[in-house]
């Protein structure tokens, strides 16, 4: 290689001048510490990690590098320093931290960085806690005898800011906008049967008065046959000696796989015998017959995408939420645009923007939209036909009746519908009732709707949600004379509410009003409805007021005349707190008092006061009183209601002066599942669904449940939506009120595992729920991996030596990462690693830090599912000397001669020599050495060492000078800055 002389002098020097600078301009070598030890951080936002600290005295000196990282402080490292900058707490706050100059720059003012202020050690820069709280407003605070740290911040940290906005991210997202979910294939599709036992509802009162005795029974039965869900009903009901019985309700349902995903439109998704309730608009009421239909089972949840687009500060964190949940986020452009394709979503729609600006301001921005299910997506068809015989009090009728409708989406914001009702009269003859209708979303927030019954009447809604919950509706309906539908004479009808909510001095307050108006052709009826409530901390108050007024038409044989009746209730809500300073016998009381005024009798018609109270966490006690002030009598009530985990019993008794009754009565339900068990519950179940989750050890690696194979009793399945979960006496975990037909996703919880060395190889799957009964769902365990290495450096020698106080990076598939620390003779270890691909590297920062690289620099490996767990040893890494940059020469650069080689050795043992005298305050003898270096060959590493030893020595302007002179020689020299008052 073809180097100057003048270079390597230069290169050399460099070397050793910066490496003077940190040691001798602060008058001496600094000090060892007194320990290195570890120290266990705890924070909510972090969890528990070990930091590494210089112990000075009793004073912690903590490595910023380190400590950033963790806090997610933005920093970068400056190499040529060994120092630090960045930007914190706000986007105007720069600060920099700069050992070589003792310089350190924080809110526009650079101050001295004195030496006491900081410690370099072999991998980081730690620093004084008093830098922290001047900088950062970080106040840190260790405890000696528990070696802990604790820390309080001035501001919000960035990974507190982080860990907030992840929540938000990964919180009841829908499984297709979240990219960070698990992937979770449907490994358990529809199960049709024959014939599968079900689920049966019952419910047994009996009622006990002073002049009779009522028992009363329902059993609602529920089971899969031929492939589809059937249901039940049998009613009883016996009055003293007198029994009936009836059985109605039954139907027969089949679903098409069609059914179960609501964004598709199928020609076909259910087909239904038996008892059916129809759909059409002349009240055609229960039949015994067929329908057919192409409506979803599972309801639609989005009809359109919706843009919502603006500007903000440029590079601003812009989240959009929906109903309070964030669905998406992003960073707005270097011009501050920003936009999303928001997913429109069925029922009322709340849309908020929030944004993060650089600054730190938090901008919010509400819209609010209402979707009925009346609308339909553009393009979509759905129709509905039922047929058969129409039930009666006395049976089933003779005449054959039926309905169809058809709906169509022009637009996503555009439907229009149509039907016809087939009803034949006593006489056999069928009037036609045909309707037509549709439904308008204009200016995305304001819907209208409107129903046509030719020769019948016309119908129009209206209504208008805004952002701040306030809402107008209003309705109009014209009838056409000599209808079958209009036997009261009704010539048309109307009504409006309004609804606003406000706060008052913070408490939430609300008032709705609202009138309607009928008018026929001998009466006006009007009536008027208003509220007004309040909650002030845990009182709740409500008044309401409610009147009619009815006008009479004058006739040629009838007077008209006009008569108003009204009432005004006022009721008073108060909760005690569940604060142990309660007594436990009132804590949590629910209190009300009621009055009811009749402003025409000018007097109070009624007043009550009931007291509630929880009693043995799942029973509630009631007691009330109820005094009718016009007559004179009074009500007592006393109720109790206990919900067992297998079923839900309630007992009422009411004592009037001259009256008296009592009622019990139970109700529950009971599941046969898979293992045939009876599974009893407290809740109604048919027309739902369960499933049994089994957590076993696969002893074998065959996936399947076998004799012997030991069950794991934990809640660690989770669902996406929500069901109720009771660990049975076998360990296996059942989940009920499920949706029938609904596709779910179950995720496992490694943490809520027993064994934290278990651990599944699919950690997410899907299943359809089976309407009417419980389905088995068996999910493997396998024992988790341990992973062991070690991280090496080269000594002089050319053996590997265990490089300890590092930090060793752990990263998922998921991009999740754990940090490691290697022990002291460079070994890490790690275990609970669930069956997966890894990715090890030794932490960069450090490596650039101590002026490394790693050989290899990744090592990938995988764990895999083994029922006695993976181990994986010998993941080593060599730390190597980063390769230097080309030193490039001039045009003439020629092989040295040995002259030249002479020459700087003996360069180089001069400027060494006044290196070494310099740490021994030996200042004039290291003045002769470094000037006979400089009077062979002078260079600005030169200069600034001799500015260096003039400024040990006092003379601070020929320190100056020299420095100054090295300065304008190499700018990128490191000096210290000047102060400028002394300057002047």
């Amino acid at each position: 290689m073809k180097l100057s002389l003048s270079f390597l002098l230069k290169i050399y020097t460099f070397v050793i001048c910066s490496g003077l600078f940190l040691a001798s301009l602060s008058a001496s070598a600094q000090n060892e510490p007194d320990a290195e030890v570890l120290l266990t951080f705890s924070h909510p936002a972090i969890g528990q990690v070990y930091v590494t600290a210089a112990i000075f005295g009793d004073v912690p000196y903590l490595p910023i590098g380190e400590v950033l990282s963790l806090l997610e402080i933005p920093a970068e490292l400056v190499t040529e320093s060994r120092g630090w900058r960045g930007v914190y707490p706000g986007p105007k706050n720069f600060w920099e931290i700069n050992p070589v100059q003792f310089r350190l720059t924080s809110n526009g003012q650079t101050n001295e960085f004195l030496n006491s202020d900081f410690y370099l050690g072999e991998y980081d820069l730690f620093i004084h806690p008093s830098v922290y709280q001047e900088i950062f407003g970080l106040e840190f605070t260790m405890s000696l005898e528990g070696l802990t740290l604790s820390l309080k911040s001035s501001y919000p940290l960035p990974v507190e800011e982080k860990k907030k906005r992840d929540q938000l991210r990964n919180r009841l997202l829908s499984p297709d906008a979240r990219e960070d979910q698990v992937y979770a294939p449907l490994l358990y599709p529809r199960d049709r049967s024959l014939l599968k036992m079900g689920m049966i509802d019952y419910n047994f009162s009996q009622k006990f008065t002073n002049s009779e005795t009522l028992t009363q029974g329902l059993l609602n039965v529920g089971l899969e046959a031929l492939g589809g869900d059937m249901t039940g009903l049998v009613t009883f009901n016996r009055k003293d000696s007198e029994t009936e019985v009836d059985v109605r309700g039954l139907r027969w349902r089949y679903v098409l796989p069609g059914a179960m995903d609501a964004q598709r439109n199928v020609g076909l998704t259910a087909v239904s015998a038996g008892d059916i309730f129809t759909t059409g608009q002349s009240q055609l009421g229960s039949i015994v017959g067929l329908s057919m239909t192409n409506d979803p089972i599972a309801p639609r949840r989005e009809l359109d995408f919706f843009v919502i687009d603006g500007y903000t500060e440029p590079d601003s964190e812009v989240e959009l939420l929906m109903g309070g949940q964030l669905v998406d986020f992003m960073r707005a452009d270097e011009v501050g645009y920003f936009r999303f394709n928001a997913p429109i979503n069925f029922g009322t729609l709340r849309l908020t923007l929030r944004i993060y600006t650089p600054q730190g301001k938090v901008i919010l921005e509400d819209r609010q939209l209402q979707i009925p299910f009346t609308f339909l997506p553009k393009g979509f068809v759905t129709y509905n036909i039922q047929a058969g015989l129409p039930r009666t009090q006395s049976g089933l009728g003779n005449n054959l009746v039926g309905h169809g409708d058809v709906a169509y989406g022009v637009t996503n914001a555009l439907t229009v519908r149509a039907g016809s009702d087939f009803n034949p009269d006593t006489a056999g003859v069928a009037p036609p009732y045909r309707y037509v209708g549709l439904s308008a979303r204009v200016f995305q927030q304001y819907l209208v709707n409107v129903d046509l019954m030719p020769n019948r009447h016309i119908e129009t809604n209206g209504s208008v949600f805004f952002a701040n919950n306030t809402s107008i509706t209003a309705r109009y309906k014209e009838y056409f004379q000599d209808s079958l539908l209009n036997l009261s004479g009704n010539q048309r009808d109307f009504g409006l509410n309004y609804f606003m909510p406000f706060q008052i001095r913070g408490n939430f307050a609300g008032i709705r009003v609202g009138a309607t108006r009928q008018e026929s052709a001998k009466l006006i009826g009007n009536s008027l409805q208003a509220d007004f409530n309040t909650q002030l901390g845990r009182l709740v108050a409500r008044v309401n007021f409610r009147g009619n007024l009815l006008q009479y038409i004058p006739t040629e044989t009838e007077v008209g005349f006009s008569s108003f009746t009204g009432t005004m209730t006022g009721s008073l809500t108060y909760t005690l707190s569940r604060s142990p300073g309660v007594p436990v016998y009132v804590r949590g009381m629910f209190i009300r008092a009621q009055t009811l005024y009749d402003p025409q009798l000018k007097r109070v018609r009624n007043m009550s006061l009931l007291l509630s109270q929880t009693l043995f966490k799942r029973g509630r006690l009631t007691l009330g009183y109820d005094r009718d002030m016009i007559r004179g009598r009074g009500l007592f009530q006393l109720g109790f209601l206990y919900d067992f985990s297998f079923f839900r019993t309630a007992s009422q008794v009411e004592k009037a002066a001259d009256s008296f009754s009592f009622q019990q009565s139970f109700s529950g339900s009971l599941a046969y599942d898979p293992l045939g068990n009876i599974i009893p519950n407290n809740r109604d179940q048919v027309n739902r669904s369960g499933i049994a989750v089994k957590l076993f050890i696969d002893s074998n690696d065959n996936g399947i449940h076998d004799e012997g194979e030991e069950i794991v009793p934990a809640k660690a399945a989770k669902l996406d939506r929500s069901a109720t979960a009771v660990i049975g006496s076998d360990g296996i975990v059942r989940y009920s009120q499920l949706q029938s037909y609904w596709t779910y996703r179950l995720e496992i919880d490694v943490n809520a595992l027993p064994d934290p060395t278990l651990a599944p190889k699919q950690k997410a799957l899907s299943f359809v729920a089976d309407p009417n009964h419980y389905r088995m769902i068996e999910i493997p365990l396998y024992r988790t991996g341990v992973i062991e290495g070690y991280v090496f450096t080269e000594s002089r020698s050319g053996s590997q030596v265990g490089q300890g106080g590092l930090r060793v990076l752990l990263t998922d598939a998921d991009g999740n990462t754990e940090t490691l620390r290697t022990f002291t003779d460079g070994g890490f270890y790690h275990y609970g690693l669930i069956p997966g691909n890894f990715t090890l590297e030794v932490d960069p920062q450090q490596l650039n830090y101590i002026q490394k690289s790693s050989d290899p620099g990744q090592i990938e490996f995988e764990i895999k599912a083994l029922a006695d767990g993976d181990y994986i040893s010998n993941l080593n890494f060599t730390l190597i000397d980063k390769p230097k940059s080309k030193l490039e020469g001039g045009s003439n650069s020629s092989k040295l001669s040995d002259e030249n080689l002479s020459k700087i050795q003996l360069v180089l043992s001069l400027f060494a020599q006044a290196k070494n005298l310099v740490y021994e305050n030996k200042y004039e003898e290291a003045m002769k050495s470094l000037d006979e270096s400089l009077e062979l060959v002078v260079t600005d590493q030169g200069l600034a060492l001799k500015g260096s030893i003039y400024f040990l020595m006092g003379e601070e302007d020929l320190a100056w000078q020299y420095w100054e002179l090295a300065h304008e020689r190499n700018p990128e020299i490191p000096i210290p800055i000047r102060n400028k008052e002394k300057q002047n």
